[in-house]
């Protein structure tokens, strides 16, 4: 191995604690979604949304069925269906490709789990996992209105806005960038959505609210992972504006 080989391979371990990545395993069609491990996707999980009952700590452990009996009708588990009935009275199905996870390349293999419930504003917590990869959708039980995000998200302080984050080294795990939506279905305030694009030389993790119009975030370069430095995203007249490592 050269030099520039292991000053590569020493780079990424030392990335590890902060590059807030899911590795391949994590949702691979053999184990994914089934056992979920007990680490998070951040130093700084989520607990916003977490059913009652459920007794995970990290973004990755949430229990469906925790979330199935709290939500009653609204949501039932009919094996590879996840089946969602809205207040409007239509109603709507999640199904688990699981033929296709059973191929070697798990081509189009996708499955679902209700992880959170947030009932001040009616919303469901869907965790969506791929054979590398994965999201998460936000669904308004009032509307069936879907939001897509990165990670289970934070509460602003007066529950006006939901923020995720996620950053990773590597093709697998969530998309890297943030996401901000408001609580309620309302089509105004709009959502704000960031996809970090591939050059990217920041790792970005959530560091808490300011206030309900100031995201304040911590930047970790991928040159230097001993660099950290602060980042924010603003609401200034009504728009979300992205501030860069600073």
């Amino acid at each position: 191995m050269d030099d520039s080989s292991i000053i590569g391979t020493q780079r990424k371990i030392a990335m590890l604690r902060v590059a807030i990545t899911v590795t391949a395993a994590l949702f691979s069609c053999a184990t994914a979604l089934a056992d979920p491990p007990t680490f998070s996707l951040s130093d700084r999980p989520s607990l916003d949304g977490r059913c009652i009952g459920d007794k995970g700590v990290g973004d990755l452990d949430r229990s469906e069925q925790a979330c199935l009996e709290q939500v009653g009708d609204l949501a039932r588990r009919v094996g590879p269906a996840l089946q969602l009935k809205f207040h409007n009275g239509l109603a709507r199905v999640y199904l688990n490709e699981d033929a296709k996870c059973q191929t070697p390349k798990a081509e189009g293999c996708v499955k679902y789990r209700l992880t959170g419930y947030f009932p001040k504003h009616d919303l469901l917590l869907i965790e969506v996992g791929y054979r590398e990869g994965g999201s998460w959708l936000l669904v308004h039980l009032d509307s069936g209105k879907t939001s897509e995000i990165v990670a289970p998200p934070h509460y602003s302080p007066a529950k006006l806005w939901l923020v995720s984050v996620a950053s990773g080294v590597g093709p697998s795990g969530p998309p890297d960038g943030i996401d901000i939506v408001p609580a309620t279905s309302d089509l105004s305030p709009k959502e704000w959505h960031y996809r970090s694009p591939d050059d990217d030389q920041w790792l970005y993790e959530f560091a808490g609210w300011e206030g309900d119009d100031h995201v304040k975030l911590v930047a970790t370069s991928t040159e230097t992972p001993t660099k950290r430095v602060t980042a924010s995203v603003e609401r200034r007249n009504g728009d979300w504006h992205f501030a860069g490592p600073n």
